[in-house]
């Protein structure tokens, strides 16, 4: 039974399961309750940051609590928003310390009975470092992304079954665009080859690498890779999963355990371009899912942390208004 494992440090490859044993694992899935953690277990050279936002209530009265709560924390407006504004957080750690905080921020503004089902997004940035200047591995992340980003998006809508009403004005699928760019990719010798394409773009898409750099790769704290398309939540456990989620991503590039071949086979035979096929942003591709998880994470706990969140109790909607809260996954 998966909860025997669950608690362990076991990695079976759930993508391998079939009959019973697949039936199993769903069934055990749909029945877990996700809790926060103290930790993530992401190397110490891992940096990241979130960018919360919210609507329903008063600014200023957000100003006030950041500045008396969370010194190092700020509150600003977003004028894509019709009312509220935007938490940022300071650059994060995997670290009990770091966790409370964004407990605090979550624990507000689900206090205070924000809106976050509307237009809020929770954008996640990932230091660029954890990529090092290795050509190579960015060309293993470039397609491991395209591969999945459908699977990501599922995922990174958290509590909620969709999309947020802007989710395309401001964080539009990009696999589309980072497909059409593979040959000169493929064929970039160096980081500024590949930088030169990053910033070919503008950064209102669901993966913006506009902000990447090559000449000061380890000294800049804006060198980041940022992931646009999480909903924000007031739930502090989504958003720590949707951290979990994008840097294991980067993590398992960076140690080069994603077969490269693999990711040429798929996109060459199984690539679906966004246009013509919104709904497999939507709807559960099991096949790619237990294929996802077994390529980014080294462990049960991560993969069925993942899978809780993707399936939603398998529900699913093709509406792209205001968000339809899931049914509640997290204890």
């Amino acid at each position: 039974m998966i909860k025997k494992f669950i608690d362990t440090k076991e990695n079976d490859i759930f993508s391998l399961f079939r009959g019973l044993d697949l039936q199993e694992l769903l069934f055990q899935i749909e029945t877990y309750y996700l809790e926060y953690r103290n930790s993530l277990n992401l190397p110490e050279d891992v940096t990241f940051g979130v960018e919360i936002e919210y609507e329903g209530i008063s600014k200023l009265l957000t100003d006030s609590y950041i500045k008396n709560n969370l010194s190092k924390w700020n509150s600003k407006p977003d004028g894509s928003l019709c009312s509220g504004g935007e938490i940022t957080s300071p650059i994060m750690i995997d670290s009990p310390e770091y966790w409370k905080q964004l407990k605090l921020v979550c624990d507000y503004l689900s206090r205070k009975r924000a809106i976050m089902s509307n237009n809020a997004g929770g954008h996640i940035h990932i230091g660029a470092r954890i990529l090092d200047d290795d050509v190579d591995i960015w060309k293993i992340f470039i397609k491991l992304y395209i591969c999945y980003e459908n699977v990501l998006f599922r995922f990174l809508y958290g509590d909620k079954v969709n999309g947020r009403k802007d989710l395309l004005k401001y964080a539009s699928p990009v696999a589309d665009i980072l497909y059409g760019e593979l040959d000169s990719i493929n064929h970039a010798c160096s980081m500024i080859d590949l930088v030169d394409i990053f910033h070919i773009y503008n950064r209102y898409l669901a993966l913006n690498l506009v902000n990447v750099q090559y000449n000061n790769l380890y000294e800049s704290y804006k060198n980041t890779i940022e992931f646009r398309n999480p909903n924000a939540t007031s739930e502090a456990t989504i958003v720590q999963n949707n951290i979990n989620a994008v840097a294991k991503l980067c993590v398992a590039t960076r140690n080069k355990v994603v077969d490269e071949e693999f990711l040429n086979y798929k996109i060459k035979h199984e690539f679906h371009s966004y246009r013509g096929n919104e709904h497999l942003y939507s709807t559960i591709n099991l096949k790619n899912v237990l294929e996802f998880v077994d390529l980014i994470f080294d462990n049960n706990l991560d993969k069925v942390y993942f899978l809780r969140q993707y399936l939603k109790s398998f529900q699913e909607t093709y509406k792209n208004y205001s968000s339809l809260k899931a049914k509640k996954f997290v204890r």
